[in-house]
C-alpha cells in the first residue's frame, strides 16, 4: 500500500487485501511511508479481525533523511516487520556529485518535478550541501566512497532488511554494489550522528510523505 489513505478505514483496506491473499493472487502485504501510529493501527486491526497483516514497510532512509529512526524503525521491529528502505543516496545528494565549490549537477527531468529537494535558493538545501560535504570527507578519511558509506549506513540498522538502490547505468550499479561488503565502525557512525542528528530530516520535502493531520484543512483553522 503506497501511502496511507486518510479517508479509508484500515480494516476495509486489509479486508480487501486479505481476499486477494486467500484467492492466491497476492502472497504478502506491505505498507509504504506509513507513520508509526498507523503501522500499529494496521497491525492491531489485522490481529483483532483475523486479517492478513503488513509484513514489511517501505520508507526513505539515508544519512540526510533519518526521520524513520524516531518511530517507524523501532515500531516495525517491535511488530516483526522488515523495513525495506529506498533512496539511500538521497536522490543523488550522496552520489559524490553534490560538493561545495563545484558546479552542481542539473537534476534530471524526473527530479525537476521535486523542485523543493534541489532548489539551492532554499536554506535547507544549503544545509544539505554542507552535510553532504562533511559526509564526503568522512568517507574519504575512512577509505571508502561516499556512495559506499551511504548505502552501508542504511544497511547497518538492525530493523532494515534490504535497501533499494536505483542505478540508471551499469557504471552506477558497479559503484553501488561494493557497499554490501562495507561495515561501518562505531566511530564512523558517531561522526555521522554529529553531522546529521539521529531521527532528523534536514529538508522535510525529502520525507516523501506529508502527514495529512498537518495539512491546513486539518489544522485548527
Amino acid at each position: 500500500m503506497h501511502r496511507p489513505s486518510p479517508d479509508t478505514d484500515i480494516e476495509e483496506t486489509l479486508g480487501a487485501l486479505t481476499d486477494l491473499v486467500r484467492q492466491g493472487k497476492v502472497r504478502y502485504l506491505g505498507s509504504s511511508t506509513f507513520p508509526g501510529s498507523q503501522i500499529v493501527e494496521a497491525q492491531w486491526a489485522a490481529h483483532d479481525r483475523h486479517l492478513e497483516r503488513f509484513v514489511c514497510e517501505q520508507a526513505p532512509y539515508s544519512t540526510l533523511v533519518r526521520g524513520i529512526e524516531a518511530d517507524v524503525l523501532p515500531t516495525a521491529a517491535r511488530h516483526g516487520m522488515g523495513v525495506i528502505t529506498y533512496s539511500p543516496l538521497a536522490g543523488g545528494w550522496l552520489s559524490g556529485r553534490w560538493r561545495q565549490g563545484t558546479d552542481l549537477p542539473t537534476p534530471s527531468p524526473a527530479r525537476q518535478r521535486l523542485a523543493d529537494r534541489f532548489d539551492m535558493s532554499l536554506p535547507v538545501n544549503q544545509r544539505k550541501l554542507e552535510a553532504a560535504e562533511a559526509l564526503a570527507h568522512l568517507a574519504e578519511d575512512n577509505g571508502m566512497t561516499l556512495i559506499e558509506m551511504a548505502i552501508a549506513f542504511a544497511l547497518n540498522h538492525p530493523a532494515v532488511v534490504s535497501v533499494l538502490i536505483g542505478p540508471r547505468t551499469l557504471d552506477h550499479l558497479e559503484t553501488q554494489l561494493p557497499a554490501a561488503e562495507v561495515t561501518l565502525d562505531p566511530a564512523v557512525l558517531d561522526r555521522i550522528d554529529e553531522i546529521v542528528a539521529p531521527g532528523t530530516v534536514i529538508n522535510p520535502a525529502d520525507s516523501s510523505f506529508v502527514n495529512p493531520a498537518l495539512e491546513p484543512a486539518a489544522r485548527r483553522r
